[in-house]
């Protein structure tokens, strides 16, 4: 565009123009609109520049261009490209405003010792589109060629790679040589006289040699404990030239998972029922992949493998039966489980055979009910023992209650039955004619005491306290104190009868005496053989004098020796001193 305006002075008349007529005069302005008509152009085709290795975010070149269309519209506004040359994205250009110029720049270090130069090819247009007169020619698009030159600088060493990744085994022993971390001079392209270093502040799982860069471990790594948990490390490392510039590289330390752990079966006791039920044993290993399932069970004793089976149910539990009808009993039974790295475990499998319906009812002791072998538990034996002295205590009770029992009821019949009433009618006895036995005097003096003789029997009525009657029986005649013959002297049996005897002694003679007392002419009992006593006076202190008492023992009659003269011809008859 080469003008952008008009300016136009108009005058205006009346009279049709006349020159007598009147007029006016005014301004108009005429503004050309630029359009984007024109390409811009590179002043220059070629540029050279430099710039030193490493150098980043430096600005490098500028470019000028030419635009015949208005400045400061968009129509002349240059958009520069690199079109060619910036394959690794090392360049960037942009517009400055002010000047409309292109600013080349490095944004990535470049490398002298792997490129010496660079050439870059750049194009360039404008922010508005291009609007064509009709009937002309299509613009062409205007470029220029830059060579950058790369200027060598004395760098540090270079890692390759810059990451290096190691895996590790898990569990290696202490020195285990890893792997090998160099680096590089730029400028001599080998690792002459660079040092290597690991800077402190990081985990030390590692070392690496000075001058060789080896890479060895100085701890078991193991990825259950601590800081190994998370299976890997970043590892910063140094390298030093001759000239004391340093290059940085990282080592990747990964724990790659081992065959550490030995397979173990989870529970080893179980109680199988007479069903039989397959018994699942599992088995458990610290280990991941592939040093863990899938396992192989084996019986590892014949004898029990004869009669024991192990059925697969997956990769870590098998099913345990026994294969035929085994006696009950408790079965060790020794099994090997095997990971997959072929790492073996070994384990005893307790398994109770027990006759019951239901685990509980073993309760871990064997029940063995259709076996000849029967073993009793503790609980059974300790049961058996106890059931035992419960048994002898309540016979030493009942014995203990029945004894008590029978020596009362002796001694309440002996009472009851054995002693003399006291009577208060009594007849006169006898006159006794037997040479063992002096009657009593004054027999009315001490009432309620006599003896009586017959042809064939006497008989004594003793009364006492607590003593029984005595029946004695002689040669031809009974009295109360039964004499035997023996070697020309008396000799007094001192034997005692029972009330039965005693009963069946004196009954049919009292029934005798009853009948005949009935014979007399009045049917009155004759005087002669009942008499009624008044009061009589007090009794002997001793009590009873009588020899018929239950008592067995001598001793028992030590209160004879207390009697009153008139009873002691009585008792020497009766005892015998």
């Amino acid at each position: 565009q080469v003008v952008s305006s008009y300016t136009l002075l108009t005058e205006v008349r009346d009279m049709a123009g006349q020159p007598f007529g009147l007029c006016t005069t005014g301004t108009v302005v005429i503004r050309i609109q630029d359009t984007n008509d024109n390409a811009p152009s590179f002043k220059q085709m070629h540029y050279e520049t430099q710039v030193e290795e490493n150098r980043v975010n430096v600005e490098v070149l500028r470019i000028s261009v030419v635009d015949l269309d208005e400045p400061g519209m968009p129509g002349s506004g240059a958009v520069y490209e690199i079109i060619k040359g910036n394959d690794d994205w090392s360049f960037e250009i942009t517009t400055d405003k002010n000047t409309n110029e292109g600013v080349l720049c490095v944004v990535k270090g470049l490398d002298y010792e792997n490129a010496k130069q660079r050439i870059l090819v750049i194009a360039v247009n404008n922010e508005a589109p291009y609007v064509l007169a009709p009937h002309s020619q299509q613009l062409s698009q205007s470029t220029c060629s830059v060579t950058v030159r790369v200027m060598d600088v004395d760098e540090g060493p270079v890692f390759k790679p810059c990451l290096l990744r190691i895996d590790v085994k898990e569990c290696e022993e202490i020195g285990t040589s890893i792997g090998r971390y160099v680096a590089e001079d730029p400028e001599t392209g080998n690792s002459e006289g660079i040092c290597y270093r690991i800077p402190p502040g990081q985990c030390n799982w590692i070392s690496i040699d000075e001058k060789s860069g080896e890479v060895r471990t100085i701890k078991i790594l193991d990825r259950d404990v601590g800081e190994m948990r998370q299976g890997q490390c970043n590892i910063t490392v140094l390298a030093i030239d001759r000239n004391g510039k340093t290059g940085t590289g990282t080592i990747q330390v990964v724990i790659q998972p081992g065959n550490k752990n030995y397979p173990r079966i989870t529970k080893t006791d179980y109680i199988m029922c007479r069903d039989r039920k397959p018994i699942c044993l599992t088995a458990q290993d610290g280990d991941e992949a592939p040093y863990s399932t899938p396992f192989v069970y084996r019986i590892t004793d014949r004898s029990l493998a004869s009669s024991w089976k192990i059925t697969r149910h997956n990769d870590n539990s098998v099913y345990l039966s026994p294969k035929g009808d085994i006696p009950f009993g408790i079965y060790n039974i020794p099994v090997s489980v095997i990971d997959n790295g072929g790492r073996v475990g070994e384990a005893t499998v307790k398994v109770n055979l027990c006759d019951c319906v239901t685990p509980t009812e073993c309760d871990g002791q064997p029940r063995v009910l259709s076996s000849g072998n029967v073993t009793l538990g503790v609980w059974a034996i300790l049961a058996m023992i106890l059931g035992s002295l419960l048994l002898l205590l309540i016979l030493i009770t009942i014995c203990g209650c029945c004894g008590t029992g029978v020596m009362h009821r002796q001694v309440t019949d002996d009472c009851a039955n054995h002693n003399l009433i006291i009577s208060n009618t009594e007849a006169p006895g006898e006159e006794v004619m037997d040479h063992n036995i002096i009657p009593l005097q004054n027999t009315n003096d001490q009432g309620g005491y006599g003896v009586k003789t017959g042809d064939q029997q006497a008989f004594e009525m003793v009364k006492g306290r607590g003593h029984t009657l005595e029946s004695v029986k002689g040669g031809g005649h009974q009295t109360l104190g039964s004499v035997k013959e023996g070697g020309g002297q008396a000799v007094m049996d001192t034997c005692r009868y029972s009330y039965s005897e005693w009963h069946n002694f004196t009954h049919p003679r009292l029934g005798e005496k009853v009948h005949l007392c009935r014979q007399d002419e009045e049917q009155k009992h004759s005087e002669d053989y009942l008499l009624s006593y008044n009061y009589e006076g007090k009794g002997s202190l001793a009590g009873s004098v009588g020899c018929c008492s239950d008592q067995h023992e001598e001793e028992a009659l030590d209160f004879l020796d207390q009697l009153e003269p008139k009873f002691r011809t009585l008792a020497e008859t009766c005892v015998k001193r």
